[in-house]
């Protein structure tokens, strides 16, 4: 899964962390966006309740496609919270989200959006892999939901210059 996405090198990923393999969902096609989107919400429907959802939340910029997508499948409006943690998007009040992403590694893009949106509360984040550890798994207050884990992959980690 995701192979056709996935590209091999020295990257040191938005988390910080390095790795041999990056996922560049941008290589996808409209339609196979679309269908991984399909395949993560039906996983989530038997343990998620979207009837609670009054928005969809996602960190500029990885997470807008899946985002937008959920969005639209679900009926639900979009809100975007950029690299300075300002949210964008419609008018809206508090209430309940999902955080959506492409790539679940630290918590870290994910943690920036529950910080914009201190007046509101987050129901979980799904993406399309979790590359992270269980550990920080663990530390959040909500769920994660994913359709693939994916161990990191590097030989070269905390290796300056490599």
């Amino acid at each position: 899964m995701f192979e056709e996405c996935r590209v091999e090198g020295n990257f040191t990923l938005s988390s910080g962390r390095k790795s041999d393999v990056f996922y560049d969902f941008d290589l996808l096609t409209p339609r196979e966006a679309a269908e991984y989107v399909e395949q993560l919400l039906r996983q989530m429907e038997p343990v998620f309740n979207w009837d609670e959802v009054d928005f969809i939340a996602t960190p500029a910029l990885g997470g807008i496609v899946p985002a937008f997508l959920t969005s639209f499948a679900k009926d639900k409006p979009l809100v975007i919270v950029d690299k300075e943690g300002h949210p964008r998007g419609p008018e809206f009040s508090t209430g309940n989200y999902l955080i959506v992403d492409d790539v679940i590694t630290s918590f870290k893009a994910a943690n920036r959006v529950v910080k914009a949106l201190p007046e509101s509360n987050c129901l979980g984040v799904a993406a399309y892999i979790f590359r992270g550890s269980y550990e920080d798994l663990n530390k959040q207050d909500f769920n994660a939901y994913y359709l693939a884990r994916k161990e990191q992959e590097t030989k070269h980690a905390g290796v300056a210059g490599s």
